[in-house]
């Protein structure tokens, strides 16, 4: 299982290091880096960086990205949608005007 170590990174401030987790597989990160996003609040110019035990970086988004990532989410029961509240309608794509 890979160790994986979860950070979020905001302009002017040094990493912090959110978790460092032992996962299946690397494509079970990317949920976690949805969590992440959920519980940061205030994202505005954060991004979340996943390296992994060799200090790789496997995943870099920014945290508007993550939670547009779960509302797009295919799965109608997908339980991180609740978590989004209203920022569902702040991160929807703007309307193209004719």
């Amino acid at each position: 299982m890979p160790q994986l170590t979860f950070e979020i990174i905001r302009q002017g401030e040094t990493p912090f290091v959110a978790d460092v987790l032992s996962m299946p597989d690397y494509k079970t990160a990317w949920c976690h880096v949805e969590i992440l996003a959920l519980r940061i609040k205030d994202g505005a110019g954060a991004h979340i960086r996943v390296r992994n035990s060799e200090g790789e970086i496997i995943i870099r988004t920014g945290v508007a990205t993550a939670l547009v990532s779960i509302e797009k989410c295919c799965y109608l029961s997908c339980p991180l949608k609740a978590g989004l509240g209203s920022r569902a309608i702040r991160f929807s794509p703007p309307r193209v005007r004719d």
